[in-house]
């Protein structure tokens, strides 16, 4: 996703404010009539359907377009920017604090992920990331941005409730690529998850069916706790108990950037150490490509193959004595 710097910023909203007058404000009978999209633009091309088109239908048919209130209407674009029906969301709408009393520091920084030159708060309010919903669309109460008011300064009443490891440092492999659950590396991990709420914390590894915090290597994790997990349930990548034959096949071949290539042993390693439900051994978009192009053992015939090729090397070994015996 492109990044818009401090200059980009500045020219982007001198663009909107003309954008806001040319089109955003259309006047019907003297009311402002509110478009889909905070651009005036038409919903995107690539746009999910028949969601949109839904979105679209179910506005015309109870508002015509019109609200009471300019905040009904920008929740509607915000709503179709989160749904993945919109180019861009409103911006300069969503704010970092709870308490509209608080004025953020927009100088603090947001750990986002980067390793260099990271986003300041005022940069990072104008990245169309920073409107996703965490969980719920079209509402600024759950957004990244409102989120991650505790690093900008929004007061006592907004702190960081949960941490990817448990001892509350960073993970010792930041840079550890995750393309299974979260598509980012373990620093962009430690950032999601320093925007959970408490509860949240507790239950998103149960939602996602994986433990993130053993793949980012962290520290303070709870051994007991693992192993006896691990005797309740571990996931096998190939369904029928078998192990991978063609460890070395990369599965995802087209992949971009070229970093997200995986192979079926990584895969497989995946499901057996930080997958931890059924459910998420069962997702599909953890592992529906890999169990289509890796290829796995049958569990009973590599058991028998097993038994058969040591009976077959005990006759090779006893042979030679039977002869000398004879």
């Amino acid at each position: 996703m492109t990044r818009l710097g401090r200059g980009s910023v500045i020219q982007y909203l001198h663009v909107s404010s003309i954008a806001l007058l040319l089109v955003y404000v259309n006047v019907v009978n003297g009311e402002e009539k509110c478009t889909p999209c905070e651009d005036g633009s038409d919903f995107r091309l690539a746009a999910p359907q028949p969601t949109c088109n839904d979105i679209l239908m179910e506005t015309k048919s109870k508002t015509n377009g019109l609200f009471d209130t300019d905040q009904q209407c920008k929740n509607l674009q915000l709503n179709n920017y989160q749904k993945g029906c919109c180019a861009f969301p409103p911006f300069d709408y969503c704010t970092f604090c709870d308490d509209p009393n608080i004025t953020p520091n927009l100088d603090l920084y947001v750990p986002t992920g980067q390793f260099a030159d990271p986003y300041n708060c005022y940069e990072y309010s104008y990245q169309n990331e920073a409107m996703i919903g965490m969980f719920e669309d079209g509402k600024c109460e759950d957004t990244f941005m409102r989120r991650a008011g505790h690093y900008c300064g929004c007061g006592s009443t907004q702190k960081q409730e949960c941490y990817l490891c448990p001892d509350g440092n960073p993970p010792t492999k930041p840079q550890k690529m995750d393309s299974w659950i979260t598509n980012t590396n373990c620093r962009g991990i430690e950032y999601l998850f320093s925007l959970f709420k408490e509860d949240e914390c507790s239950s998103y590894p149960f939602m996602a069916g994986g433990d993130l915090s053993i793949y980012c290597g962290c520290g303070g994790l709870n051994t007991t706790e693992i192993e006896e997990q691990e005797e309740i349930y571990t996931c096998s990548f190939c369904e029928n108990g078998g192990v991978v034959t063609n460890p070395t096949t990369v599965y995802n071949p087209t992949a971009l950037p070229s970093t997200q290539h995986k192979t079926c042993s990584q895969a497989e390693d995946f499901a057996r150490t930080i997958i931890k439900t059924p459910a998420g051994c069962r997702n599909p978009n953890y592992f529906g490509l890999a169990r289509e192009i890796c290829t796995c053992t049958d569990s009973s015939s590599s058991s028998s193959l097993g038994f058969s090729t040591i009976v077959g090397s005990m006759m090779m070994m006893t042979g030679p004595l039977l002869v000398l015996l004879l």
